[in-house]
């Protein structure tokens, strides 16, 4: 696959490993600069942009061009390194993930999901769609505001700054979560074939309803895959980044040699 070219953050083939970060819904690549401040140089940290976020902002948002962008970002790394990646993937990046990662072959090292392991239909989908609904009718300016005074108010100061510094996709959050509900996020979790590690926040209520069916689906398939909780709630990785650092190395530590 060829896609867009991902933000580099710093590294190169002499670090221990390479780690390619996938942001979330609505905010962009540049969340991750927080993070990558903590593993850089010991690792290779890069990160896409997905359709219609950040550098792709004037894109729509379908499923296959998001898992263009992550392939392109794999591989560019792969090709800097000379070492499979491990994905990170949060919320939306993290469902891209899965997705990459469920068809063959297997481009990357592990995977690190958070906050993701969650039916995308039903009742939850039409909250999220019901969401995407008020945010558009706020109007571009509104609508910024409003999310920057989410993330300053729920997760660090530095994390907020990265996040606000990147702008929010408004438009992109209602076809993200369109393009989700017609996705069989799970039926992708049972085609996993490498390690996988599922981490949500202790409080994130309402993508823990699934767990133990993805972590089900996972080892049906033979895969190891592992499930942690952490402090926080849906964006506990923007709430400590030294401790999401840490939550990297670990999970990169534990991957079989390359």
């Amino acid at each position: 696959m060829t896609g867009p070219v991902p933000r580099v953050f710093g590294g190169d083939e002499t670090a221990a490993g390479a780690v390619v970060m996938v942001h979330g819904i609505r905010v962009s690549s540049s969340m991750w600069l927080p993070h990558a401040r903590r593993l850089v140089p010991d690792f290779r940290v890069s990160a896409p942009d997905l359709p219609g976020h950040g550098t792709l902002h004037g894109q729509t948002f379908p499923l296959a061009a998001a898992v263009e962008a992550l392939d392109a970002a794999v591989t560019e790394a792969h090709t800097a390194t000379g070492r499979r990646p491990l994905v990170v993937g949060m919320s939306l990046g993290g469902f891209v993930a899965m997705a990459h990662a469920a068809d063959p072959p297997e481009r990357v090292r592990g995977l690190l999901v958070c906050g993701s392991p969650a039916r995308t239909r039903g009742w939850k989908a039409l909250a999220y769609s019901t969401a995407a609904r008020i945010d558009e009718r706020r109007g571009e300016e509104r609508s910024a505001a409003a999310n920057a005074r989410l993330f300053h108010r729920h997760t660090s100061p530095e994390c907020a700054e990265a996040v606000i510094a990147g702008g929010f996709a408004r438009h992109a959050f209602g076809e993200a979560v369109r393009e989700l509900r017609r996705v069989d996020v799970l039926g992708l979790a049972a085609r996993l074939r490498v390690p996988t590690q599922f981490v949500n926040g202790r409080r994130d209520l309402l993508f823990r309803l699934d767990e133990q069916a993805f972590l089900k689906a996972v080892r049906g398939g033979g895969t190891p895959v592992r499930l942690a909780h952490a402090p926080g709630d849906h964006l506990f990785p923007l709430q400590d980044p030294d401790a999401f650092a840490a939550l990297v190395r670990d999970t990169h530590g534990r991957l079989p040699a390359d």
